[in-house]
């Protein structure tokens, strides 16, 4: 029998078991692969103290250029350590997920160790892997072919990818190329196996579930469509059949959806509850069952009332809206494409059904003016009654506005059309790095770091300005006493940032 470690590199939550591991370690299952779980993650948030952790989050969050040679040590010395606990050396096969771009500086720490440690098929696979590290022109799959650092990386979905490899089929779409993979069914894909996996290690008690791969917008400041092109999602009874069997397995009843929108396809998303709801009903032990996930809010036309009634019975428990901003000439910019009254509407109803709310918001998009910001303000007063009774359960500003690369609103045509370009005033910054670069088929610049840039088209929304916004938004949200239980950490990020502004 083959054997397998499957490991998770930082940045990832702490709440609950990675999602990409189970389902990697469902197909070792379906090929009588033996795999033992490593969430490095998780280990290094109970092995450094706060102050290390941090200053990891930190790293990782590209808020701080470099961490000491010492702390590098520190997580070097336990990435050994736990490399031979798991006896790396004698497996067949090494499956490392990068989750994002927020793993690129740990992954390229700690891979070269994997490679003069064992001789086992290295796979790479996740969001990170089509990442450019900060600074440079170079992606981080080129940097692992250029150095020999894996065997293979997989794009795109990884069951396929990884399943393939498990079978010695190394040729083909999304194995060491990016041809697109994406077209195949979700249906057939097995449920993710949490066997092997010590849920106290982890703050929560959750399972992450997946229904649908990729969005049905394309915003102009997201990245999933380079990710996902194509909207998928899988059916109401796989959906069911899954959460069920999570239950009687593991006796978990809090799901906590990965998609980019649970809502994705309005059809699908209404049976499910109906179903899930009828289950309930049938079988008293899952009366408990109950889930969270990102949505949009959707037109009025499109979410008739009793497609709450079937959520609340369903046990949709909160929506993450990823509504970004109370303006409405800003979200039509973005291709949010609903509108006040939708907004309107969507809070009605889930004030009528108990459903949660956590509003997501962008402070300092390019094209946002003073009247946008008021339209911010005014909407913390018009929807405060919200927040009183608990269908606003959190709102959440953010940092500043992002610009990160491979997003539409980064391409050049769009960095053109909005004036953006690199702010010299904070090149200097030493933990805020400014980094740009000419593309080769325009002569227009490029912005690698996400918060030191300009628009000329609205000058007057530098840094300083976004900062000083946010923090208006602030105050005025805790005069209204909204629900921020995460803001201590956004103003941390901010308070840095404002910080390195005064050294310049």
């Amino acid at each position: 029998m083959k054997t397998c470690v499957l490991i998770n590199l930082p940045k990832y939550d702490t709440d609950s078991p990675p999602a990409a591991l189970a389902i990697l370690q469902s197909i070792c299952d379906k090929n009588n692969v033996q795999a033992e779980l490593m969430d490095f993650n998780i280990i290094l948030y109970h092995k450094l103290d706060p102050t290390e952790w941090e200053l990891l989050n930190d790293w990782c969050m590209f808020l701080k250029k470099n961490i000491s040679q010492s702390l590098k040590q520190k997580i070097t010395n336990i990435w050994t350590e736990c490399l031979n606990n798991y006896n790396v050396k004698q497996k067949d096969i090494v499956g490392i997920s990068i989750f994002s771009y927020y793993s690129l500086p740990i992954a390229k720490l700690l891979i070269p160790i994997i490679r003069a440690n064992t001789k086992a098929v290295v796979v790479l696979g996740g969001n990170g892997c089509i990442s450019k590290f900060l600074g440079s022109d170079e992606y981080f799959d080129q940097w692992i072919y250029k150095n020999s650092f894996a065997d293979f990386i997989v794009y795109g979905d990884g069951e396929l990818g990884f399943n393939n490899i498990l079978n010695n089929k190394h040729q083909g779409n999304g194995i060491n190329n990016k041809q697109s993979v994406v077209e195949h069914d979700l249906n057939d894909f097995p449920i993710p196996s949490y066997k092997n996996f010590i849920f106290e290690d982890y703050t929560s008690d959750k399972i992450y579930i997946t229904g649908s791969r990729g969005c049905v917008r394309k915003c102009t400041f997201c990245d999933i469509a380079n990710i996902w092109p194509t909207f998928r999602y899988r059916s109401a009874e796989k959906l069911v059949e899954e959460i069920k069997q999570q239950y009687y397995n593991h006796g978990i009843t809090v799901f906590d959806f990965t998609d980019s929108l649970i809502n994705g396809s309005q059809s699908n998303f209404y049976k499910f509850n109906c179903l899930l709801a009828e289950e309930k009903e049938k079988h008293s032990e899952l009366k408990e069952i109950s889930y969270i996930g990102q949505a949009i809010c959707k037109p009025k036309s499109q979410t008739p009332d009793h497609h709450f009634e079937a959520m609340y019975y369903g046990g949709c428990k909160q929506m993450t809206i990823g509504l970004e901003s109370f303006s409405e000439p800003v979200r039509n910019h973005m291709k949010k494409k609903f509108s006040n009254e939708d907004i309107d509407h969507h809070l009605e109803k889930c004030s009528e059904w108990n459903i949660e709310n956590v509003f997501l918001m962008i402070t300092g998009y390019p094209t946002e003016t003073q009247d946008d910001h008021n339209d911010n303000i005014q909407g913390l007063y018009k929807y405060h009654k919200y927040a009183k009774n608990g269908t606003i359960s959190m709102i959440r500003w953010g940092y500043t506005m992002h610009l990160y690369s491979d997003t539409p609103i980064t391409r050049p045509d769009m960095l053109k059309k909005l004036g953006i370009r690199a702010d010299t005033r904070y090149q200097d910054m030493p933990e805020v790095a400014l980094l740009e670069h000419n593309t080769r088929q325009q002569n227009i610049d490029i912005i690698d770091y996400p918060y030191t840039w300009i628009s000329d088209h609205n000058p007057t929304l530098d840094l300083k300005e976004r900062i000083r916004r946010r923090i208006e938004l602030h105050k005025i949200t805790c005069d209204l006493q909204y629900p921020q239980p995460n803001v201590l950490a956004e103003l941390e990020i901010v308070y840095k940032l404002s910080q390195q502004l005064t050294k310049n």
